[in-house]
């Protein structure tokens, strides 16, 4: 799968099913899982949790970080509030012999936020040429989050992960069948038409993931958090523990720094 190919994974756009760009939205795709105005009127008391290295409490065996992110060239940084590098550690332990969890972003950059959503908005504008400018926001908001509302980004809170389960090979399970992987239509945990083997990989995801106290964006089967206004919202807490935190000075990036967007 290229990179081009791709982007309908791990919060970001998806390609086109056709050439034909859909002019009518509403017969093609429901509302997105998350108001973002409800999303908004979560207050947030950060609680100071410290960024750490999202590997830090789990082992080589059953935690790893993904070489590289399967759509964006942008470097990543390694990192995830302690509080859920905890969690993902745990979880990692819970999965059967010969599987581990593999981490593909936690922490996000700024700049990468705000260039993943630029190119969601240009790749809506495309599929959505007749939409108005509300729904192309809404629609470009399903995978990549407006870098500039009152709720923080998930990823830029520390508390959002994207992650996978892997085998021994290093080779993703199933999770899409028979929807290629960037298909939008198979992007929900619980998307109608999965594989008897998607359901059941999608379903270890979540036994693992959570008790831990993680819960999931339902758009998206890769996307799990704790702490920030995604998770208020879903579990109903009266405010968010985590806001936006910037990046500690001197922490390591693993990628190639020239293709970290500008601000």
């Amino acid at each position: 799968m290229t990179r081009d190919e791709s982007r309908g994974f791990f919060g970001l756009n998806w390609a086109p099913m056709s050439d034909t760009p859909h002019s009518d939205f509403a017969s093609h795709h429901a509302p997105p899982a998350e108001n973002q105005d409800e999303l908004d009127a979560v207050s947030i008391r950060d609680n100071g949790e410290p960024l750490v290295d999202l590997l830090a409490f789990g082992s080589p065996e059953k935690l790893v970080f993904a070489p590289q992110h399967p759509v964006f060239e942008f470097p990543r940084a390694r990192l995830l509030r302690e509080g859920v590098a905890r969690m993902i550690a745990h979880a990692a332990r819970e999965l059967p012999d010969g599987l581990r969890l593999q981490i593909v972003e936690g922490y996000r950059l700024f700049a990468a936020q705000r260039a993943m959503f630029a190119h969601s908005l240009e790749e809506a504008r495309k599929r959505f040429p007749d939409a108005d400018d509300a729904t192309i926001l809404r629609e470009a908001g399903r995978f990549s989050a407006p870098p500039d509302a009152k709720t923080p980004p998930p990823h830029l809170t520390g508390g959002a992960v994207d992650l996978e389960i892997i085998d021994e090979s290093g080779a993703r399970l199933d999770f899409s069948s028979p929807f290629e992987l960037s298909d939008h239509r198979g992007a929900a945990m619980h998307a109608p038409g999965l594989s008897q083997t998607a359901r059941r990989h999608r379903e270890l995801l979540r036994a693992v993931l959570e008790p831990t106290g993680l819960t999931n964006y339902a758009d998206e089967w890769w996307h799990w958090s704790y702490g920030d206004n995604g998770w208020a919202l879903r579990v109903g807490a009266p405010h968010a523990l985590y806001g936006r935190v910037e990046l500690p000075e001197n922490a390591p990036l693993f990628g190639d720094l020239s293709k970290l967007p500008q601000q």
